[in-house]
């Protein structure tokens, strides 16, 4: 696992849905300016939603990592993470 941040910088509630391995799954309602952290599978992806008239609306699609708190850690193998011990 690796600790990650988002901030939502838009002033409207995002939906973030993060998706990894073995049955990982996290959603959470961010709400605007709002700065959200959690850990997750090194290798999940992260998807943030935004509402529209339509409903929900994909707007960014991303690797975890791209969020990670410690880049250095998130470059690491699970092999050699202090994670994996």
């Amino acid at each position: 696992m690796i600790e990650c941040i988002y901030n939502n910088d838009t002033d409207q509630m995002v939906i973030l849905k993060c998706i990894g391995e073995n049955q990982f799954y996290r959603e959470k309602v961010v709400m605007p300016k709002e700065l959200y952290w959690f850990e997750a599978p090194l290798n999940s992806r992260l998807e943030i939603w935004q509402m529209s008239t339509q409903g929900q609306m994909l707007h960014i699609r991303a690797d975890v990592s791209d969020y990670a708190l410690n880049k250095k850690s998130a470059d690491e193998s699970p092999i050699t993470s202090l994670w994996a011990c």
